[in-house]
Formats: C-alpha cells, structure tokens, sequence
C-alpha cells in the first residue's frame, strides 16, 4: 500500500445486534453522503443548513484535497456513519486548528445506529490511518455531547486552551490524539 492511500475495507462482525457492518474508505464519490453526516455532526437538520455555515462547511468544501482522508460504515450497503479528517492552514482560519501535521476529523453515526460501538470503530480507523500518515488527529466536541468520554477512552486529551465559546452559546473543546 502506498503511502497515503487508505487501507481497504474492514469487515466488522456483528456490533450487538446489528449486521455485518463495513468501514470503507471515504471516496471522491461519498461527497454528498459526507454533507449528510456533517450535518449530523455540527447538529443542522439537513445538508443545505450545514452547507450554509461557513465554519461547518469548511469540513468538506472541495473534498478530497491533499490530506483529506476517511471512511465510510455501511450496513446493507447503506451508510450509517462516517468520520473523516481535514487538514486546514491557518490561513483558512478554521475555529479550531493545532499544526500543519494535525488534521481536524468530523465523526458522525446515524440516530439509530448509535450506542452499538460504531463510533468507537470509525475513530478506531481513523486512528489507524493517522499513524499509517505518521499525524496526529485533533477534533472540537460540544461540552455535553456524550461522545467526549469516547474520546477520552481513545486516548484523545483535553486542551485546556481550546475550551472556546461555540457558536451555538455552549462551549467547545478542543482535544488531540496521542
């Protein structure tokens, strides 16, 4: 495999009660899927909200651009979650951003499949991938979104100085793998 190609597909055998589940590499041709699931993430109702957001849509503007990579978890051919990483400059002023080798990833899984181990699986992957890279992963998390304690327990720590007011009145924090 070449550096900076994706790995292939991880087969998952059952998370609780749920089928055969896929993770795939994210693809030029998941673009619209990654609009769904960005909306999810930033917590929009619909893909045109998310697109309307400049600081949300900055996640995804021109994918797949050097850097970009993630993947795709698929039940029956449907995709039911999907995390992906964007490495942005500070020129771009992102809300949040660490270095030039500290990719910012999105993660979302679909309402129904949540709570089943999906997550911890994406972010697994994406991990996996980051060190294949040889970079670090950093992400922002609402305060009281559930998935910080998934975070933490997969090794991703707290920047004390990355605990910013977000745009919706709460507080994100920001936190970095390794």
């Amino acid at each position: 495999m070449k550096a900076g190609q994706p790995a292939g597909p991880l087969r998952l055998g059952t998370i609780k009660d749920m089928a055969e589940i896929v993770i795939r590499p994210a693809l030029q041709k998941d673009f619209e899927v990654l609009w769904d699931f960005l909306a999810i993430a930033a917590y929009e109702p619909d893909a045109a909200s998310a697109k309307a957001v400049p600081i949300v849509a900055d996640h995804l503007a021109g994918w797949q651009r050097a850097g970009d990579f993630g993947f795709i978890a698929e039940q029956g051919g449907a995709a039911i979650g999907a995390a992906w990483a964007r490495q942005f400059s500070p020129l771009e002023q992102p809300a949040f951003y660490l270095d030039e080798r500290t990719p910012e990833i999105s993660i979302a899984v679909k309402a129904h499949a949540r709570g089943r181990g999906l997550g911890q699986r994406l972010l697994q992957a994406m991990l996996f991938e980051a060190a294949r890279r040889g970079v670090r992963l950093c992400l922002n998390v609402r305060h009281d979104n559930p998935a910080l304690r998934l975070y933490e327990r997969m090794g991703f720590r707290v920047l004390p100085d990355r605990i910013i007011p977000n745009r919706v009145g709460g507080r994100s924090i920001g936190m970095v793998s390794g």
